[in-house]
């Protein structure tokens, strides 16, 4: 007989319940027949434990050791549990690119239940289960494909769905995420411990922030991008010497990318900075090497005028 077939309804699962034998090893739980990954709730109290077995996937929920919920899901996954005993899961549904993200309490009422036509990523919920986010990866759908859902337990309302700002290539999607509940902030975190602020409306804080990390650690297309918008907020200032703190950089990216139509739009930009203080013989050096990277990179006619005035 398995663990499944010890306890028949939900009153009894709940209520007389004894403790459970179970162990962890190389962070998998088990418990009789069943052996599964798992969370723990911060505080201890809850574990949630999940096994995805074609399509004949189960989830139990134990409360100080006893079996507080049991269930079967599909294809369970990305669990977490609260001090409150509220938990999530994602069910990586076997119809191309769908998923369902499942928020449950302890009785084994569905909170929220969230379809998207993407499969699922990250998720988070808070440590008092209050709010909760899911991450839908890129998907044909337009209304689903890269967004963040977060999502409002208490009123079983989901709040926003956006594309995060720092969805990149190299930076790419938060690996977990924290809430602070008090001041209202979501912090999105990402490798080597970086993290993003998004209000719980879905404002994002830490625009400058997550310009500085593309242009000091991401890749050659966050880069350019992040550059190409400090160019933009820096020509709204009359004195070109504000530029100067974009030239380092651009050398530095000279140095860190090997790709040629890259470097051939670094040197574009750099040639751009150097006309517009002033330096034009510098800026033709650039300029020429640009188009000899990438002859389509837009300067010829640029570096034509500046050949005849200079």
């Amino acid at each position: 007989m398995g663990l499944f077939d010890v306890f028949k309804n939900r009153a009894n699962r709940s209520q007389k319940s004894p403790k459970i034998d179970y162990s962890i090893t190389d962070n998998v739980l088990s418990i009789g027949d069943f052996a599964g990954e798992y969370h723990q709730s911060p505080k201890g109290k809850f574990i949630l434990a999940w096994k995805d077995q074609n399509e004949n996937g189960k989830y139990i929920l134990l409360e100080r050791g006893k079996v507080k919920l049991q269930a079967k899901m599909r294809h369970p996954g990305n669990g977490m549990v609260s001090n409150s005993g509220v938990f999530i899961l994602s069910d990586l549904t076997s119809k191309g690119m769908y998923g369902v993200f499942h928020i449950i309490n302890t009785d084994g009422e569905t909170l929220i239940k969230q379809r998207c036509k993407a499969n699922l990523g990250p998720t988070g919920i808070s440590d008092d289960g209050h709010f909760a986010v899911c991450q839908a990866l890129e998907s044909t759908s337009k209304s689903d494909s890269c967004k963040l859902f977060f999502f409002d337990i208490k009123n079983r309302k989901l709040l926003w769905k956006k594309v995060p700002e720092t969805v990149g290539t190299e930076l790419n999607w938060a690996k977990s995420y924290r809430f602070d509940t008090k001041r209202k902030v979501l912090y999105l975190i990402h490798d080597k411990n970086r993290a993003y602020r998004y209000t719980f409306e879905g404002t994002f804080i830490d625009s400058k922030l997550y310009r500085n990390d593309c242009i000091n650690a991401g890749n050659d297309i966050e880069f350019l991008e992040a550059v190409n918008e400090l160019k933009v907020e820096l020509s709204e200032n009359t004195d070109p010497r504000e530029y100067d703190a974009l030239i380092t950089p651009l050398i530095k990216g000279l140095k860190r990318f090997s790709d040629k139509d890259s470097k051939s739009k670094i040197h574009r930009v750099l040639g751009e900075i150097l006309h517009l203080q002033g330096n034009d013989a510098e800026a033709i050096k650039h300029f020429e090497t640009a188009l000899k990277l990438n002859p389509k990179v837009g300067v010829k006619r640029t570096l034509e005028k500046l050949k005849k005035t200079d």
